[in-house]
């Protein structure tokens, strides 16, 4: 079992699929396991303009 430190240092190297998982975009383990970088990476993008778009309609 790896300790906190480690837990963390592989959390931080893989965030942006953990950033996934974590989204309200509804992204299994499985459907990363189906991604390749360029899809993790535009699916990161979409996410981005999704939380711009969404604190521009609650300035409104």
């Amino acid at each position: 079992m790896i300790n906190q430190k480690e837990a963390e240092k592989r959390a931080r190297s893989n965030w942006a699929q953990w950033r996934l998982l974590l989204s309200d975009m509804s992204i299994t383990y499985s459907d990363l396991d189906n991604m390749d970088q360029d899809d993790i990476a535009e699916a990161n993008a979409a996410l981005d303009l999704h939380e711009k778009m969404q604190k521009k309609n609650s300035k409104k």
